[in-house]
């Protein structure tokens, strides 16, 4: 009893905030920081989300485009010869041989010469005739028009369908020249002047435009069609690039006599590199899924979503199409050279592929993406069903998007639950520090009233 008075010798000094500091360490490390520790797990598990989700929807990329069977519709084009041919996607075309005999080709007239490019060219006015595919454009002139004005009239007028340029033939001498601006038989030039009498001269200057005058109206050009044989039929078109010729292609031809033999080939360097780009990313995605759902006690090694069921899940759903058979010759992707080992690592050996395609294409086009056996039923493709399974994770409110909106809602909960449990504690230590004071103060009285007493008794003892 004794001992216990002396202690509370030392008065108001017992109850300090340094006592309530430690009391409230005590609860914040057993309330507050399993809240927090779990903040920070959730923290991190959004973080890997982003990262799986990233991961998936490149891995979707993949299965897409070996779903879709426009990628085995590109196809390579061989020329021999001079010619350009390009072939669209899904275009039905084989090989073929080509061989131009004539190009395409404008009109071309030159005008005669005449000494200045600003000098009046006619002595009267009248009507410059230009007629070409069935339309006649009609350039008025004067006694004032010079040769710049000539030509700039045909351009305002007939510029859509005729060209029409200056050209200096010698020094000092000055040629309009004439010419269509598309190719064709159809594209010859008529010239007349509604001035013309018997001699043909007109009112424009005779140099210029009398064809009986040494370097007067000469057709340089005549418009003619191409001509060509498509596998040995003579075909003419008016222009020297042909796209209605075989729906789908293209041809340019660049030169009379020359003999292209064209082989048409399917793309299959663009078919291995993106089942290459698929194993890659698969690769990728599994590494990361092993990561984060690892769980090595030796190592000490725990994955972010070790144990969890959904994450656990979709690593089962992933390894577990590639691995199966599918399909009404239960074929598998090893069919094709790719492979998985013990350890879940895949690996392709494209001259499998290669191979594949150069001797049954329409097979693995119909492995990979569906369309018609050789039965004559429809049948979906390997990468159409695996593309569905994925699809069902990343597509607009997927099972990947719930999941993210799982660990958002915990995140929401955690924060609700921390802001509670912190405002309780503030609730409990602000009625403590309120007892501490009225404690504090009930010792200081009683330290006093001890003191008072002390030293009666001392004085009763000196006594």
């Amino acid at each position: 009893m004794a001992g216990d008075i002396s202690s509370l010798g030392i008065g108001s000094g017992v109850l300090t905030s340094d006592v309530i500091d430690q009391l409230r360490s005590a609860d914040e490390a057993r309330i507050i920081t399993p809240i927090d520790n779990k903040i920070d797990l959730n923290d991190q598990k959004q973080q890997s989300y982003d990262l799986l989700s990233s991961y998936m929807n490149t891995f979707k990329g993949s299965t897409f485009a070996l779903s879709n069977d426009t990628l085995f519709d590109n196809k390579t084009v061989d020329v021999s010869g001079n010619a350009e041919v390009t072939i669209e996607p899904g275009a039905n075309v084989q090989s073929f041989t080509l061989e131009t005999t004539t190009l395409a080709k404008k009109d071309i007239t030159k005008l005669g010469a005449v000494d200045s490019r600003t000098a009046p060219i006619a002595s009267a006015a009248g009507v410059l005739n230009l007629d070409i595919n069935g339309t006649t454009y009609g350039i008025n002139y004067d006694d004032t028009t010079t040769l710049d004005d000539l030509a700039q009239a045909i351009t305002e007028v007939a510029g859509t369908t005729i060209d029409a340029s200056i050209l200096e033939t010698s020094t000092g001498k000055y040629s309009l020249v004439i010419s269509s601006k598309e190719t064709g038989a159809n594209q010859a030039i008529t010239i007349t002047d509604t001035d013309d009498g018997t001699n043909g001269t007109g009112s424009l200057d005779a140099a210029l435009f009398d064809d009986t005058v040494t370097d007067g109206y000469q057709k340089i050009q005549d418009s003619v069609d191409a001509v060509f044989k498509y596998n040995g039929i003579t075909t003419t078109r008016s222009t020297n690039t042909i796209d209605d010729l075989v729906l789908g292609m293209s041809i340019t031809l660049k030169e009379e006599g020359d003999f292209s033999n064209v082989t048409i080939n399917q793309d299959t360097g663009k078919i291995v590199d993106e089942v290459q780009l698929f194993v890659d990313n698969y690769n990728t995605l599994m590494s990361n899924l092993n990561d984060m759902t690892a769980f090595d006690k030796d190592a000490g090694k725990v994955g972010i979503f070790q144990g969890d069921s959904f994450v656990n899940g979709l690593k089962r759903d992933m390894s577990g199409i590639v691995t199966s058979r599918f399909g009404s010759n239960n074929g598998s992707l090893m069919d094709y050279g790719i492979e998985v080992d013990r350890y879940g690592v895949m690996s392709f050996d494209s001259s499998v592929l290669e191979s594949k395609l150069q001797t049954d294409s329409d097979s693995v086009k119909t492995f990979f993406a569906g369309g018609t056996d050789t039965n004559g039923n429809d049948v979906t493709g390997f990468f159409t069903n695996f593309d569905d399974k994925v699809k069902q994770y990343t597509g607009f409110g997927g099972l990947l998007s719930n999941f993210d909106n799982g660990l958002t809602s915990d995140a929401q909960n955690l924060a609700d639950a921390k802001t509670r449990a912190q405002a309780s504690l503030d609730s409990r230590y602000g009625i403590m520090t309120q007892q501490f004071i009225a404690y504090d103060a009930i010792i200081s009285q009683l330290n006093a009233s001890f003191s008072s007493l002390q030293q009666i008794i001392d004085s009763q003892a000196s006594n």
